[in-house]
């Protein structure tokens, strides 16, 4: 696959992709910086003047027109200051906005493979800090080093123009600094990284507590739980405690370079002071333009850390946005009518699993009729209907819609035809009324809403909270009770008239009140809609047309309620058990 010319530069250069991007606010932000780093270098000259001035006993008005001059360059630096700052910062805060967007999209297109892998605590981590660390290379970073070249292209020159023995010997040492500053940052960014492993544990942890707090306290968990986050909390701790210990060097070593140079230049120019070679103000401002050469030094060692710990941030982004999804969407077809859906010798292994969940799958399914698919715990039915709506991709066999394969039909029109509502009731931290219509294109009526919920017999609780349908719900529902998140779940299919709607054991928590009104609300208003049913109880397959009973993946029976019981040993155990009623009563 070839990657756009955009997303190679992306990958291969990311500064000058971003410097592309936005060049105004790079380039108005590099000019002002300029400005400042050049007033900056001129005001110890203005400084200079007026103790000289002051020591020669001039007249006030002299000394005031430098008072104000100095004033004028002041107030400058400060306005180009202020407008260097805010260009810069609308730059990296625009890369770090679009790499971030750019993930989240990339990630959302990846499949389930991909997520059993890769844990959520690690992708949290990598969308917050690791684009947060990139953020400060080629922000603060490359502006700490365009800011340190500055000030020494301009500082340097007007040192050696004062003097040049003056300039030398102060400076003598000054070249140790970038050098202690890049083992202390390399240091740094040593520990750093296990601090960020340590965070993403943290967060790993935390975010798996939380979302499983009913299973922590049913089971009296809560003290094991703790004790897993304390001890992963003290780890963390204990990495920040060593980069703090390390960063606890980085003053000194600037330190360094001032109190240095400035000890040398109470040595070289004691003698030129004496003998009134040179005035006070000129010793003061070349004191004051020593503290300035410190900063450049600095900069080199922190300049260059921040690219690296950036660059190796980045590195890890480019490797998830370099992952391809396991379900490539190069299909040209579009759904206009659902007709058939047909299964031809459908095999199935999840990764890296030596064993086959589904066997030579075969069957066909014409538009209007309704399927019921039973079997074992692990027989494979959640994972066929995974297949259809392309959750995983097809190994073995083929999976036809219309009599095409579902390769060649796109994603988006395939899964707006099959919808599927899954085992796990998942809701988001919204509205009930935003989680009812959540599948809808556009937005739905109340009207609407409150049927569905009247039909899962779940709007008399609804009504019952604080603000009723536009009571916000807490993380993945959590404020729900499993049969009501599970009903919420039911409604959120039904509202979308979908031509083929999946219930992969969705009844399992309903009533059968409830389930009997689903089951009248389908044929009622859903006539044309293709059903398919993963169910474990008979009542949940009333009035199905055709049923398919699946045993260690392979198709043990397929046909009516009749046939499948004449052949099927699975299917007459399940009508021995729950009684020939069940699924007619």
């Amino acid at each position: 696959m070839t990657m756009p010319s955009q997303d190679t530069l992306l990958h291969k250069q990311p500064l000058w992709y971003y410097i592309k991007n936005n060049p105004r606010a790079f380039s108005l932000g590099m000019f002002f910086l300029l400005l400042t780093n050049v007033l900056d270098g001129i005001y110890p000259l203005i400084m200079k003047v007026a103790i000289d001035q002051i020591e020669q006993q001039a007249s006030l008005s002299d000394l005031a027109r430098t008072c104000l001059l100095f004033f004028a360059i002041m107030a400058s630096l400060a306005a180009t200051r202020l407008t260097w700052r805010i260009q810069f910062g609308k730059f990296h805060t625009f890369a770090a906005e679009h790499i971030r967007q750019k993930l989240f999209r990339h990630i959302t297109s990846l499949g389930p493979n991909y997520f059993n892998k890769n844990p959520v605590g690690e992708l949290m981590s990598l969308m917050t800090n690791d684009v947060q660390s990139f953020r400060q290379a080629i922000g603060p970073g490359m502006l700490i080093l365009a800011d340190g070249f500055i000030i020494m292209a301009v500082v340097l020159p007007i040192m050696a123009s004062m003097s040049w023995s003056w300039t030398w010997k102060t400076l003598i040492f000054l070249p140790l600094v970038p050098l202690l500053i890049w083992k202390v940052m390399k240091l740094i960014h040593l520990h750093y990284k296990n601090q960020q492993d340590r965070f993403s544990e943290l967060t790993g942890v935390a975010q798996e507590t939380v979302g499983g707090i009913r299973v922590i306290k049913s089971f009296a968990q809560e003290n094991h739980r703790t004790s897993l986050f304390n001890s992963v909390s003290s780890a963390f701790e204990k990495a920040c405690n060593k980069v703090a210990q390390q960063d606890a060097y980085f003053i000194p070593v600037m330190e360094f370079g001032v109190a240095s140079g400035s000890v040398i230049l109470l040595f070289v120019a004691k003698d030129d002071l004496f003998t009134g070679a040179v005035s006070i103000g000129t010793f003061v401002a070349f004191h004051r333009y020593i503290q300035k050469m410190v900063w450049p030094m600095t900069a080199l060692g922190m300049g260059f850390s921040f690219f690296q710990k950036g660059y190796a941030s980045f590195d890890r982004i480019k490797e998830v946005l370099k992952t391809e999804s396991d379900i490539q969407d190069t299909g040209k077809i579009t759904i206009e009518k659902f007709e058939s859906l047909e299964f031809r010798n459908v095999s199935f292994r999840h990764l890296a699993s030596p064993h086959q969940i589904l066997k030579n799958v075969s069957f066909k399914l014409r538009a209007g009729e309704s399927l019921g698919i039973m079997g074992p715990v692990g027989a494979g039915k959640t994972t066929l209907l995974n297949l259809i709506v392309r959750l995983y991709p097809l190994e073995q066999g083929q999976i036809l819609v219309n009599g095409h394969s579902i390769e060649d039909i796109t994603v988006e029109s395939l899964r707006r035809t099959f919808l599927l509502v899954p085992q796990e009731a998942y809701l988001f931290s919204e509205s009930v009324f935003e989680n009812v219509s959540f599948g809808l294109g556009e937005p739905a009526t109340t009207d609407e809403v409150q049927r569905m919920t009247d039909i899962v017999d779940l709007s008399h609780e609804i009504n019952q909270l604080p603000h009723k349908f536009e009571s916000q719900l807490g993380e993945r529902g959590v404020n729900l009770s499993g049969g009501q998140k599970q009903r919420l779940t039911i409604a959120r299919g039904l509202i979308v008239r979908t031509p083929v709607l999946m219930l992969d054991d969705s009844l399992s928590a309903v009533d059968t009140k409830t389930e009997q009104a689903i089951e009248s609300e389908l044929s009622r208003t859903h006539t044309s809609m293709t059903r398919i049913i993963v169910a474990h109880r008979l009542s949940s397959l009333k009035n199905i047309d055709k049923l398919l009973i699946l045993k260690d993946g392979v198709v043990e029976a397929w046909g009516s309620y009749q046939e499948v019981l004449k052949v099927s040993p699975t299917f007459q155990k399940i009508v021995q058990i729950q009684g020939e009623g069940a699924a007619h009563e």
